[in-house]
């Protein structure tokens, strides 16, 4: 995968890293500030672990089986 292929995807992963993080803090962010915060940093973390193995080509794909 070339270059600016994997800084599209980067930059492309940035908005379901903005809206599950928006939606974590909407949803736990009212009970207490800091598990807000912990939930999201939890979800960022999920979310570059999801890029890097998308960048990586760990992922799966159509035709290869588990």
């Amino acid at each position: 995968m070339d270059i600016p292929r994997k800084f599209g995807i980067g930059v492309t992963m940035i908005i379901p890293g903005f809206v599950l993080g928006g939606l974590v803090w909407a949803l736990l962010g009212s009970l207490s500030a800091a598990l807000g915060w912990l939930a999201v940093l939890g979800v960022e973390i999920v979310m570059v672990i999801i890029l890097v193995r998308i960048i990586t080509g760990k992922f799966l794909t159509a035709g290869q089986k588990a």
